[in-house]
C-alpha cells in the first residue's frame, strides 16, 4: 500500500530534530530578469515546526528578540557544513537558502514608517 500524497517537502522526522537548534536562513531576492534585488541573512533558535504553521525561528543577532516563520518545508534545510558561519560570526547547526523571485516584502517597513509619522 502506498501514498499517493505523500509531502515531499515536509519531514516530520527533521523537523522534531530542528527544535531548540540553531538555524541560519539566506534569502536571495531576484527581478524579473534574474538579477539579484537584495540579500537578507536571518539566524536563531527554532522554537517551532509544524507542518500547518510554519518554522518559527526566535532570531538572534541584530534582529534579536524578534521571531521569523519560515514556509513549511523541511526540504529546503540542510545540515550546516563544517566552517559555516552566520553574519555575526555563530555556528549554525542549520542553514535554509531561498531564492525569491520579486520583491522583498515591505508591508511591515510600511507599517513602520506610517507608525513613526
Amino acid at each position: 500500500m502506498t501514498d499517493e500524497h505523500t509531502d515531499l517537502h515536509w519531514d516530520p522526522a527533521l523537523a522534531a530534530s530542528l527544535i531548540g537548534k540553531t538555524l541560519l536562513m539566506n534569502l536571495t531576492f531576484l527581478d524579473d530578469d534574474g538579477e539579484v534585488l537584495e540579500r537578507q541573512q536571518f539566524f536563531g533558535v527554532v522554537i517551532d515546526a509544524d507542518e500547518g504553521e510554519g518554522i518559527t525561528l526566535d532570531l538572534l543577532g541584530e534582529h534579536d528578540g524578534d521571531t521569523y516563520t519560515l514556509p513549511p518545508q523541511t526540504s529546503a534545510i540542510k545540515a550546516a557544513e563544517a566552517g559555516v558561519i552566520s553574519l555575526a560570526g555563530d555556528k549554525p547547526d542549520f542553514v535554509a537558502s531561498w531564492i525569491i523571485h520579486g520583491p522583498p516584502d515591505v508591508a511591515n517597513d510600511l507599517d513602520d514608517e506610517l507608525d513613526q509619522a
